[in-house]
């Protein structure tokens, strides 16, 4: 289908100062323009490429911006933004791909064009730490994810635990974590994972009955909409989800919205296998479209 597009915009780095401190963001412009920096900032192996990068990151959250400007004059309602969410980054380090946290400065942002309680939903198969962290004891934010509980990259960031309910309820949000067909129910146990979790069976339904227990009206929905928890890539035992469940994903976060009339603004996450990550991503936005 052919969707009416916004124009590019390119954020300012100083955007990012709502929810990155400055000394990280002082660094990574070093690192992207080849010169010293006095103190490395923590990033995992695999964030390189800095002087690509932080444009990419500036034209994802301009993008988001430009998105909410027409939201909040009544021009738009739903949104999918082709770009980096960075779920993974923090205000001073990030991994996994994730350097900076657009998804995030973009929320701040919306609560100053008076969308004062954001709700926030991340169905990546990996956990969204990151923003998770960022706005931990944050009550006009409200961190919804379902993801993977025993993962092995989430592990070598030592954040595993992160995903957890109990951590999640001790900073105010709300984790589904889901543990894969290949455990037992000892392992989450052994490996000192607390709290609740569930199966690939139970995913749908902890996944509406979390949306029907929020804990207040929210005035914009943002998702991180991954891909990689498709049954074809990394969600086989995990989760088992195909395009019909991205459909219903999505189809239960339009309902809310209407249900509280805000709009929905959705941006592209994970997804390995290139078939799979576009076959579900048109699925998601032709149900975000009414299509």
């Amino acid at each position: 289908a052919d969707y009416p597009r916004l124009p590019l915009r390119l954020a300012d780095l100083a955007e990012f100062q709502c929810v990155h401190k400055t000394d990280y963001l002082a660094a990574l412009q070093q690192l992207a323009a080849g010169g010293p920096v006095r103190e490395r900032p923590r990033l995992s192996v695999e964030c390189t490429g800095y002087e690509y990068c932080l444009p990419g990151y500036q034209f994802s959250l301009g993008g988001m911006l430009e998105a909410i400007d027409h939201m909040k004059s009544g021009l738009l309602d739903r949104a999918y933004c082709f770009s980096l969410g960075g779920h993974h980054a923090y205000a001073d380090w990030g991994h996994g791909y994730c350097l900076l946290n657009p998804q995030a400065a973009a929320v701040r942002y919306a609560q100053g064009q008076s969308f004062a309680r954001v709700l926030i939903v991340d169905w990546d198969i990996h956990h969204g730490d990151g923003t998770q962290s960022i706005f931990a004891h944050d009550a006009s934010v409200y961190c919804l994810s379902i993801h993977s509980l025993a993962d092995l990259y989430m592990a070598t960031q030592r954040v595993m635990k992160d995903g957890t309910t109990t951590a999640a309820e001790t900073v105010g949000h709300c984790n589904i974590p889901l543990l894969s067909e290949i455990y037992t129910d000892e392992m989450a146990e052994e490996l000192g994972l607390s709290g609740k979790w569930y199966r690939a069976s139970e995913s749908l339904t902890a996944f509406l009955a979390a949306l029907d227990h929020l804990p207040w009206s929210p005035d914009l929905i943002c998702l991180f909409s991954g891909y990689d928890s498709h049954h074809n890539d990394c969600g086989t035992g995990i989760t088992n989800w195909t395009n019909a469940d991205f459909r219903c994903l999505t189809q239960r976060v339009l309902e809310l919205a209407q249900r509280s009339n805000c709009p929905v603004l959705s941006v592209h996450g994970g997804g390995y296998q290139l078939p799979v990550t576009i076959s579900a991503a048109v699925e998601h936005v032709r149900t975000l479209t009414g299509d």
